[in-house]
């Protein structure tokens, strides 16, 4: 029997070279931006940005004139997302002042406008203003908008409030110093270290102070300890399923893995499976990793390339990389998550066609790890006998590194050495952490398995080494984090146990840190018999 001719598929088209071009320029701001973060202006070179970057210098040449006109271009580029970030939608709301005031004390004090990398830069580049007029007059814009808004915000809600005695003028004058003060506050702390929601409550305490009534009561304390059945329920893991983990952000990888049409990424999220797809056009596309008719996984394996469409071969479906179906295939398009890449971190989110959310935060700006990832990645996961929320606990609660009972000598110093040399961490809420250190970036995510049991997946970028020095030190550090790694699990499966326990009773001996006392009140808010907040559906 004769075979009908094999039909070659056609190759995907290339990627718009306009959109290549501002990819490429993008990637040597933000990089340039890095550089500013730790050199400032004047000690800023093309050398350490396209070293950042890591492309030539040469190619800075394409699309900029000098160093000083890359400098400028980052400066715009910080002032633009302010504008589009900040100014625009609070704009937006300027007739509800009060609703208005709240949102722009958010965004304000979030950490895609108020990371320590990005508040470092704006007080460098104010610090050089007064010698260069490109930069006085980009920063002088930027201050003169901002302050416009506030008065005018702060002079609708005194001429709605009544209260004819009230400065307007002075009233925005003092909002505006206690943002700058807390902007100051951060400026010389790292992420994991910042209080953003004590920041918050401090600037609206002004304006409660002002404004009695107008913007809410001073939230309530929050709880020490949760009870023992927290972490032994299976209703609340179903209610912190729903409420907290379906529509949180995943950290997917970096996008320098999916750096061509057709490269994808696979993740199990505590939404589901999920697929990161680099499109024809250049753009990343994130679906459900799921066949429509069963659901099974079109793409198995961590990462991986396509040619020109993604297929099932079970049913025969075939679906571009944009998710549209392609041929015959039956039904609508492959269901879109939001995707988003931040400081070149991918995160997935909830179905694209949900309510809009706010935007991922960005691990490796917060922690200044841009130039730590250099080497190939690896995904491990480890299982672990106790619930997710035991482990989010020991990554926010400070403690001495102390190893369980019965480990030896040997096992303990590296423990020990481990806990010395620990990365600061910046923690992705409510189930990430990422650490950066002299071994590379690393980005810890606990998923549910069961209400006694959670799947603890790592990602791993090794540091760039140059050096034989450099290389030891990095290979040194990723085996004490994989002791670390170990302990923990071993220290989170103890808790467990002890959670467990008959006639176990919570005795807290010291307050608990601001990000730990704020993740225990977010789920002790779905507790049974727990009162919902305002606006809460249930």
């Amino acid at each position: 029997m004769s075979r009908s001719p094999r039909r070659s598929r056609p190759a995907p088209p290339p990627a718009r070279p306009r959109a290549t071009r501002e990819r490429q320029r993008q990637r040597l701001i933000d990089a340039c931006i890095s550089a500013l973060h730790v050199h400032g202006p004047s000690k800023t070179t093309v050398e350490k940005v396209v070293a950042i970057a890591r492309m030539s210098p040469g190619i800075v040449r394409f699309y900029f004139d000098s160093k000083d006109a890359m400098l400028v271009a980052s400066l715009e580029f910080l002032a633009a997302e302010f504008e589009e970030r900040l100014l625009v939608p609070v704009a937006a709301l300027r007739d509800r002042p009060v609703a208005a005031l709240e949102h722009l004390v958010d965004l304000y004090l979030g950490v895609e406008l108020a990371s320590t990398r990005k508040v470092s830069v704006w007080y460098a580049f104010w610090g050089e203003a007064s010698a260069r007029q490109e930069y006085h007059d980009i920063c002088g814009s930027r201050d003169s908008k901002f302050e416009d808004l506030v008065r005018e915000l702060i002079a609708s809600l005194v001429a709605t409030s009544g209260a004819r005695h009230l400065d307007a003028d002075a009233i925005a004058l003092g909002l505006i110093g206690v943002l700058e003060m807390l902007w100051q506050g951060f400026a010389f702390q790292t992420e994991s270290t910042i209080d953003r929601d004590s920041a918050r409550r401090r600037a609206l305490a002004y304006l409660r102070s002002v404004f009695p009534g107008a913007f809410g009561a001073a939230a309530p304390a929050a709880i020490a300890t949760l009870p023992a059945s927290a972490y032994t329920s299976a209703a609340l893991l179903a209610a912190e399923r729903a409420s907290l983990l379906r529509d949180a952000w995943q950290f997917a990888g970096l996008e320098r893995e999916l750096p061509a049409a057709g490269t994808w990424l696979a993740l199990d999220s505590p939404a589901g499976l999920a697929l990161v797809v680099r499109d024809a056009s250049g753009r990343l596309r994130a679906f459900r990793n799921a066949c429509p008719q069963r659901p099974h996984a079109l793409l198995d394996g961590r990462a991986g390339r396509l040619a020109g469409e993604i297929g099932c071969p079970l049913h025969g479906l075939r679906y571009g990389l944009d998710g549209e179906p392609l041929g015959d295939t039956p039904g609508g398009a492959l269901r879109a998550l939001s995707v988003a890449s931040v400081e070149g971190c991918v995160f997935v989110g909830p179905p694209a066609s949900g309510p809009e959310v706010a935007r991922p935060p960005a691990p490796v700006a917060a922690l200044g790890a841009s130039a730590l990832t250099a080497g190939p990645a690896t995904l491990t996961e480890f299982p672990v006998r106790a619930n997710w929320k035991v482990l989010v606990e020991l990554w926010l609660e400070p403690r001495a590194g102390v190893a369980p009972a019965g480990w030896s000598a040997r096992r303990l110093a590296a423990l020990t050495a481990a806990a010395r040399d620990t990365p600061p961490a910046a923690f992705l809420g409510p189930n990430q952490l990422a650490e950066a250190g002299s071994g590379g970036l690393t980005v810890l995510q606990v998923l549910p398995a069961d209400a006694r049991g959670a799947r603890l997946r790592v990602f791993q970028y090794p540091a760039a080494s140059a050096t034989r020095a450099e290389r030891a030190r990095a290979y040194l550090a990723r085996r004490l984090e994989r002791q670390r790694l170990l302990a923990e699990i071993a220290l989170a499966e103890s808790v467990q146990r002890g959670l467990e326990s008959p006639g176990y009773a919570a005795e807290p001996v010291a307050a608990a840190p601001p990000a730990l006392a704020a993740f225990r009140q977010a789920i002790a808010r779905l507790l049974p018999g727990a009162q919902p907040e305002p606006g809460d559906p249930r």
